[in-house]
């Protein structure tokens, strides 16, 4: 057979779509991807962007047979990253099954679905709303071939003779239904078997759209989780601060309190002086003495009272200003308590539909917890387990978190912790303990040396 009436090679094409808000912005081949990012060929509307693009592969009736959604960075001059390094062949090669468009099942790789982890976070989920389906703008932009794809026809098969499944005339009835019998046999067989095929595809596509889904709502969930976590910082904040100036309130109060101590001192001693002076003036004449006995009483009086409201009028503002940092200090509480069961409720709940839908389907949702192995949590769980993995450790194997910790501790560098009286550790290796139950701190976690040290102690602390 000729080479011109040959059928093309599977994967006779490779083009680069790039996306903008869920649709195909631009599109390019292979080879024109590989000049922008030589660097011959910059892209100045792309200029300090981050672009979301599918490389894809397509067969010779222009349907696509594999797909790599990537992300490329443009820097302030239009040219991609120098550090951009994903090699979407490879990832196209290794990657695992994806919807059919049109030439079976294609290689698919994506965030959920990515067949070397370490690229994973240089690659995106598609979308497969039914509005906006990733999947349908490819097949509809490959389909229109802007980019010039030259299609070679395909060649006709070859057909059966009519003679060799036309019945001849002269055969028998029992014949002919034997005939008829296998025939439909044949039929139902591979109408089974497509069935089958097409069941599969819309399963392994249906899993990958529940891939993305959890993906995406674990992004919403953990962006929540932020926003969370930076207002209980910044109430945290606002109480610390607060609490210092109620603090700092409380000392100016304590020293207008010294200060009211110091000039009712001082009118004491002016008394003293007055009555001393008084005294001394007895000796003069009556009149003399009661104007100086009155001057004295209203001095003194309007003294005292001048000092009293001063020191009355700034304690009487230390106290409003006290009051109100209580009360702010009671609704910031209050606000933290609802932010913390707020954030309970959202870890719970967040996931409630989809993560019910996958428990009703029979999927189970398992973690590996150190000292227990693999473990089913159950859907009430999810929130205790993800606030704190450790303590729900404990708490299952049956030990408190302290003695779970250090266990784990143990069981991650199994060596003597015991400290000498220079403060060095022992350092030697240990017999591993495999659960936590049979681990006791201080003991199971020395060597055989110390172990002994430690119950000679104890001993002569009895005895």
């Amino acid at each position: 057979m000729s080479e011109s009436s040959t059928y093309p090679p599977a994967y006779p094409f490779e083009a680069i779509f790039l996306f903008n808000r869920e649709r195909i912005s631009r599109e390019l081949l292979y080879t024109e991807f590989e000049a922008i990012l030589d660097g011959f060929i910059p892209l100045p509307d792309l200029a300090g962007t981050s672009v979301k693009a599918v490389y894809v592969k397509v067969g010779g009736r222009l349907a696509v047979t594999g797909a790599v959604f990537f992300l490329v960075d443009f820097d302030e001059k239009g040219m991609v990253d120098r550090r951009w390094n994903v090699p979407l062949q490879q990832l196209v090669e290794a990657a695992g099954t994806g919807p059919d468009m049109g030439a079976g099942a294609i290689r698919l790789a994506c965030y959920s679905q990515c067949p070397i982890a370490w690229h994973q976070k240089n690659l995106w989920d598609p979308i497969m709303l039914a509005g906006s389906n990733s999947f349908i703008a490819i097949r509809d932009a490959v389909k229109a071939n802007r980019l010039g794809f030259v299609v070679k026809p395909e060649p006709a098969a070859d057909r059966s003779s009519r003679d060799a499944i036309a019945p001849h005339k002269h055969l028998s009835q029992e014949h002919l239904a034997r005939e008829q019998a296998a025939l439909e046999q044949r039929l139902h067989d591979y109408y089974t078997a497509e069935l089958k095929k097409q069941v599969e595809l819309l399963t392994q596509e249906q899993g990958l759209h529940v891939a993305t889904l959890i993906t995406q709502n674990q992004e919403k969930l953990h962006a929540l989780q932020q926003e969370h976590q930076r207002r209980l910082v910044a109430y945290q904040q606002k109480l610390q601060q607060l609490a210092q100036e109620n603090k700092e309130l409380l000392e100016r109060n304590q020293q207008l309190k010294n200060t009211l101590d110091t000039q009712a001192a001082k009118v004491e001693g002016m008394r003293e002086y007055f009555s001393h002076k008084l005294k001394a003036a007895q000796q003069g004449e009556s009149s003399q003495i009661q104007l100086l006995h009155e001057n004295y009483a209203l001095e003194l009086d309007a003294k005292i009272r001048a000092a009293t409201a001063e020191l009355r009028e700034m304690l009487d503002m230390r106290e409003v200003e006290l009051f109100y940092r209580h009360q702010n200090e009671s609704t910031l509480k209050e606000e933290i308590v609802q932010l913390k069961y707020d954030n309970q409720q959202l870890l719970k709940n967040s996931g409630d539909q989809l993560l019910g839908r996958l428990v009703k389907a029979g999927v189970n949702l398992v973690a590996f917890l150190p000292g227990l192995g693999e473990v089913a949590i159950p859907l009430d769980d999810i929130g205790i387990y993800l606030e704190n993995p450790n303590g729900y450790a404990a708490n299952k194997v049956g030990v408190n978190e302290p003695v779970y910790l250090s266990w784990l501790a143990h069981h991650q560098q199994p060596c003597c912790n015991a400290v000498d009286a220079r403060g060095k550790v022992c350092g030697r290796g240990i017999q591993i303990i495999e659960t936590p139950l049979e681990f006791h701190p201080g003991e199971s976690d020395r060597c055989a040396q110390h172990q002994t040290v430690v119950l000679e102690r104890a001993v002569g602390d009895r005895g």
